[in-house]
């Protein structure tokens, strides 16, 4: 009995060991045994130290790569699609001719900003991404909105060059972020709007992927919290705590640039959401304002009381603190075809002051001054140099809805920009100061700040006179100032500005946000084909992104 016990045990042990070993080999998976690492080919993907099993986390993974590089080369391949389509002559395109008579140096030109903007990315990348701006001479960063601002700013330029990689890693990077929960940081509502708000939705718009939409709207109700009873918004909003406040030099002030130049991005917001909370926020704004009487018509001082009952100073001007409401009277008469009256009204009041009150010509210079209590002060700041691409556009759009007219301004768009290129020129860098005084009766040119930021607004009046003239004169000016800034604001480890123009050898060591989003980009169409963000179907916000023009872009 009890040998017939053993003998069935030894059978079962037996068969046991046979059937576990045909499971082993199964698992191996086909191993070669002439293959030199003994481990079972199925079991080399496992690793034990981090308690994960990679076998189908990885084809997950794989999976969702390969749905993101599917999308992402569909986007691109659209880009490069658009740019095959040239677009066709008219009063917004004059450079069809000469760019394909200068075709192989405007390639050139506009690879090596191309190769600029790549040396500003992977610097950024390689010290301090994920941080607001680069610092370059110190390997380090600064913060000030705490969302990772140069990525969101570069997104669309980024498309504009075909930069698919870097455009791979900022995406992934604003799928990562929670726009209200990842920063603790007081944060300019104007700053925010034209750089968050503004960089999804013209991402949004080129490439019709949902993220970006979802991240604007998410910008915009956190916006939400900045209106309270007042008109206008306040000054700067925490996201995370959602309390807004005024900043404490502005002694509880806002000013005309800070509110009246929100209409842009709210109501493209809600044209494209449906929803119109943003558009009636900004329609209180823009009633409010234009409800001002002044002595200069269509003009506002600078500084406002929040509830809008008047003002703080008596300064007129179309630089820091004003300019950009000028800008969007006219953008937003662009942004919606020519059918609204009422932009271009307000527009063509303030323009027709502009060049009434403020705009001067002295010994071969022509600028704008600053009017302060009714005294004239010949100082010019570099932001004012946007204002003659301002009136270049709107010859250009015909919102004058007079041939004469549209001549004397484009010649008076020429005038200032050559100016503002002078200013440039009156430094031993080749650089501008960033405000320069002119002597009212000599014209000379003095440096007032001579700080260099890496500022974009003369290279984007060159940029739209170039579109609408095709002289070839603004290339040259635009290549003139990007060799300067090579020479003099590369370095190692990307761009920075500078403390002095005369003495180029005092570096700010920072690289501005908007150096990436406004300055290369528009060097980059500078050089580019009409195709490449053609000004009849997009209209630039003030942070340089492109918003589809309402009739062009119907089918968005």
């Amino acid at each position: 009995m009890i040998k017939n016990v053993l003998f069935l045990y030894k059978v079962c042990t037996v068969f046991f060991f046979i059937i576990v070993s045909l499971c082993i080999l199964k698992f191996d998976g086909g191993k070669h045994y002439n293959d030199p690492d003994p481990t079972p080919i199925n079991w080399r993907n496992i690793v034990y130290n981090n308690k994960t099993i990679e076998n189908e986390n990885n084809i997950k993974e794989e999976k969702i790569k390969l749905k993101l590089s599917i999308d992402i080369d569909s986007i691109f391949e659209n880009i490069k699609n658009e740019k095959q389509k040239q677009d066709v002559d008219g009063p917004l395109n004059r450079i069809n001719y000469v760019y394909r008579k200068n075709e192989r140096i405007n390639i050139e030109r506009a690879e090596k900003v191309k190769d600029a903007m790549k040396h500003a990315w992977d610097n950024y990348v390689k010290y301090a991404w994920g941080q607001d701006e680069l610092r370059p001479m110190a390997s380090s960063y600064h913060n000030w909105f705490g969302l990772g601002l140069t990525i969101i700013d570069s997104l669309d330029t980024l498309l504009i060059m075909e930069m698919k990689d870097e455009f791979i890693q900022a995406r992934e990077w604003v799928e990562s972020i929670n726009i209200d929960q990842d920063n603790d940081y007081d944060i300019s509502v104007f700053e925010a709007n034209i750089r968050l708000l503004g960089g999804f939705l013209s991402t949004y718009h080129l490439t019709n992927d949902s993220l970006f939409l979802d991240k604007a709207i998410e910008t915009g109700n956190v916006f939400l919290n900045a209106f309270e009873d007042d008109p206008f918004p306040k000054q700067v909003l925490n996201f995370f705590t959602k309390k807004g406040k005024y900043n404490y030099w502005s002694q509880g002030c806002t000013s005309l640039a800070e509110v009246g130049t929100l209409f842009l991005e709210f109501y493209d917001l809600s044209e494209t959401t449906g929803n119109p909370i943003w558009k009636e926020k900004a329609d209180i704004i823009l009633d409010t304002l234009t409800g001002f009487q002044t002595k200069m018509t269509g003009l506002i001082p600078t500084g406002l009381i929040p509830d809008g009952t008047g003002f703080c100073d008596q300064r007129i001007s179309v630089g820091s603190s004003g300019d950009s409401y000028y800008e969007y009277l006219l953008k937003m008469w662009i942004y919606y075809d020519g059918k609204q009256d009422k932009f271009k009204q307000y527009y063509m009041q303030a323009s027709d002051s502009i060049l009434r009150f403020l705009y001067k010509r002295s010994n071969g210079n022509t600028y704008f001054v600053e009017n302060i209590k009714g005294k004239t002060i010949d100082t010019q700041e570099h932001l004012a140099c946007f204002a003659s691409g301002m009136i270049a556009l709107g010859a250009g759009t015909n919102i004058a809805n007079d041939k004469n007219s549209n001549q004397l301004y484009m010649k008076l768009a020429h005038s200032l920009v050559k100016t503002c290129v002078d200013t440039y020129y009156s430094t031993p860098s080749g650089l501008a100061p960033d405000s320069v005084d002119f002597d009212p009766v000599t014209g000379e040119i003095k440096p007032n700040n001579p700080s260099f930021f890496l500022r974009p607004e003369t290279i984007e009046s060159l940029f739209i006179l170039y579109r609408l003239t095709g002289n070839t004169i603004y290339q040259e000016w635009g290549w003139t100032i990007f060799e300067s800034i090579n020479q003099h604001c590369r370095v190692d480890r990307g761009f920075v500005g500078l403390r002095n123009t005369s003495t180029p050898e005092l570096k700010d060591d920072l690289q501005q946000s908007f150096f990436m989003a406004e300055t290369l980009k528009y060097l980059y169409l500078l050089y580019s084909d009409s195709n490449v963000i053609p000004l009849s179907q997009y209209v630039f916000n003030t942070e340089a992104h492109p918003i589809p023009i309402r009739k062009a872009h119907t089918s968005r």
